[in-house]
């Protein structure tokens, strides 16, 4: 028998051994988002096709943000999922009787299934999807949403006229094969222009099946190396969002069923986006002229990007030698103010594209004189290897400065230049307008622009909007450049509510310009965008998709824990998290640590009714996540230690030309 004393203590101390035990039993992490590769299942060449659909299916899971893991075995995926996306097109082989029972049942219990096209529906993969047959065509140019959907769970971004639809290629094209559907007990989310079914939506107990009727490789990749059939619906300052409207509405299908979701933003931060000037400096007017640009960006504490034609030779009838001793005395001051520089090539040539006119052919600078004639528009003695590697190793020994980007002229692309790229070690790339790859996002490039090419290390950065519109009536001009901004202005917001950045190019060539650049930038919310460097996002991007994290919640979800490595905060102050909860009940305490269980000081900003913006305050108090851009309500307890001196110092030395605030 116990004395009431002993018997008190005894209590004391039950209750003090099961503390950490109720603890642990209170943190829960939501399952895991899954990559399915079934290419060994479908027997597909691993060295072809299959490659193309695994990438695909993993870039959009890259995109969408959230930790994912990827396997072949559907049973380990079956065990640790809640939403699995399948890599490639199924067909009645791909998944024996007992497998599809499994996926069911797994789906019932809460689990979505994403699929990419189903070419042959027989049972039980009817009864899974919920569909009665489907049809292979190769004349479905686009499909387009339900307009009851627009806007809401998994067409969350689907919220300006250009997402309504998306395109596939140009009408009356062969194109791309699309599958479509009779309906069981699905239901339509999309249309084909036939108006059959193209995207489907099966729930099934507490889960849903979601059949698309294309391929992966076919939405993704294939924009990506530019090999669509002519799918942009616009050009330049124009937005074509078609090939992003996959990987958001992956993120959006993930955060409508697990009611909390956390992914990583797209934007570095605390901002919906950022506005990242760069300028072509490809004539003597250019160089002349471009102090304006760098005076007004560097007088906003901006460090801006320039990329230089160095044609240092007279090409008659076509370019003068503008690159000269006076020209490399102002790009020196382009570098003296804290701007980056990149090469826009040697010559500047319109047909660049004809891969023929352009051989890898390894050459010097005084050997290195190609012609352009301007009757028959051919180029003559031209080289890739000439006009993307020689450009960069002319700009470092003239400015003694790195090198890391490039931009051809008139933004033509060949097959050689992801090769010469890699070889010249640059970082990051510039030749693709968005409306021609479809997509607002960065994305690695493949060598000779092929299917099975090696991909490269260099981070391909669309261009967004420029002073180079499309019609001759539309060009701007003296006379009408009071009106442009407000053109880039509403492309801006417009990528904002994607969480993309907007890469915008100013030829340096008139003042007037840089008056337009500051209309913008003047009415744009400075409080939402910022202004960033472009080889500093290109930077961030790639921080961004290596870095790997994982979140935990108690159990009434007031509370989340963000687990983030210290090695991945000490290369990347600049990340942040968008932290969504369907029913707008959001967390009121957020708190992040690294592996050592060390905490850091925390910016929280309200986006929207459902979504928190999280951000890292830096040490020094001058990197991106400013508290001066930051709502937070004061119900948000801001958890977190001040960070541990051994941590200053890390992204000091860059930050003042990340950010103009």
């Amino acid at each position: 028998m116990f004395s009431s004393v002993e018997r008190s203590l005894l209590l004391m101390l039950i209750a003090i051994l099961m503390l950490p035990f109720n603890g642990r039993a209170q943190r829960r992490s939501p399952k895991t988002v899954t990559l399915l590769d079934i290419t060994q299942r479908n027997g597909e060449d691993e060295n072809g096709s299959s490659g193309r659909n695994v990438y695909s299916a993993r870039y959009m899971l890259e995109l969408a943000g959230f930790p994912f893991a990827v396997t072949a075995s559907l049973d380990s995926a079956l065990s640790v999922s809640d939403a699995l996306l399948i890599s490639s097109p199924v067909t009645d082989s791909t998944f024996t009787a007992g497998e599809v029972a499994a996926i069911r049942a797994w789906v019932g219990q809460g689990g979505i299934f994403l699929s990419p096209a189903c070419k042959v529906a027989e049972e039980p993969l009817k009864s899974l999807y919920g569909i009665r047959s489907v049809e292979m065509s190769r004349y479905n140019w686009a499909f387009r949403w339900d307009s009851l959907l627009v806007g809401k769970n998994e067409l969350a971004y689907v919220d300006t006229p250009e997402e309504q639809s998306v395109s596939l290629g140009r009408m009356g094209v062969e194109g791309i094969a699309t599958y479509s559907y009779k309906l069981g007990e699905a239901q339509a989310m999309a249309v084909f222009s036939n108006g059959e079914t193209a995207v489907a939506c099966h729930p099934l107990g507490l889960g849903r099946v979601y059949l698309f009727g294309v391929a992966w490789r076919d939405v993704i990749q294939r924009n990506q190396l530019n090999k669509d059939f002519h799918a942009q619906r616009v050009g330049s300052n124009g937005y074509e969002p078609s090939a992003d409207a996959f990987p958001l509405f992956v993120r959006a299908a993930v955060v409508r069923q697990r009611g909390l979701a956390v992914w990583k933003h797209t934007i570095p931060g605390n901002y919906e986006s950022v506005l990242i000037p760069t300028h072509d400096c490809d004539s003597r007017t250019a160089y002349d002229s471009m102090h304006f640009m760098s005076d007004y960006e560097a007088g906003l504490g901006l460090h801006s990007h320039f990329f230089l034609t160095v044609h240092y030779y007279r090409d008659k009838g076509y370019l003068s030698a503008f690159y000269d001793s006076a020209s490399i005395a102002k790009a020196k001051l382009l570098l003296a103010a804290g701007h980056t520089v990149g090469s826009h090539s040697i010559g500047h040539f319109p047909d660049f594209n004809r891969t023929e006119r352009f051989p890898l052919t390894v050459t010097t600078r005084e050997a290195y004189h190609p012609h352009h004639d301007m009757e028959t528009k051919i180029t003559t003695d031209g080289s890739t290897w000439g006009e993307v590697v020689l450009s960069k190793q002319i700009l470092q020994a003239d400015l003694n400065n790195q090198v890391r980007s490039f931009r051809s002229g008139h933004l033509c692309v060949n097959d050689n230049i992801p090769e010469a790229e890699a070889e010249g070690g640059y970082s990051f790339s510039s030749c693709y307008t968005s409306p021609e790859v479809l997509s607002e996002f960065p994305f690695f490039e493949r060598e000779r622009n092929d299917w099975t090419g090696r991909q490269t290390t260099v981070l391909q950065i669309p261009l967004h909007f420029s002073d180079v519109f499309n019609t001759a009536a539309g060009k701007m001009d003296s006379t009408n450049w009071r009106q442009k901004p407000a053109v880039w202005l509403t492309l801006l917001n417009k990528l904002r509510r994607n969480y993309a950045p907007a890469v915008v190019l100013i030829h340096p060539n008139r003042e007037w310009k840089m008056e337009a650049e500051k209309m913008l930038v003047d009415s744009m919310d400075r409080s939402a965008v910022g202004l960033f460097n472009f080889e500093d996002y290109g930077d961030f991007w790639e921080a961004r998709r290596e870095l790997t994290f994982s979140y935990e919640t108690n159990d009434s979800l007031s509370h989340l824990t963000l687990h983030v490595k210290k090695t991945d905060i000490e290369r990347n102050w600049n990340m942040s998290f968008v932290v969504e909860k369907t029913d707008g009940v959001l967390p009121t305490t957020i708190d992040l640590q690294d592996e050592g269980g060390r905490q850091y000081e925390l910016a929280v900003r309200r986006l929207s009714a459902t979504r928190l913006l999280v951000s890292l305050v830096s040490p020094s108090g001058i990197g991106l996540a400013h508290i001066d851009n930051t709502t937070t309500s004061p119900s948000y307890t801001l958890t977190g230690l001040p960070v541990n001196n051994s941590y200053r110092g890390v992204v000091v030395k860059k930050a003042k030309k990340f950010l103009c605030k």
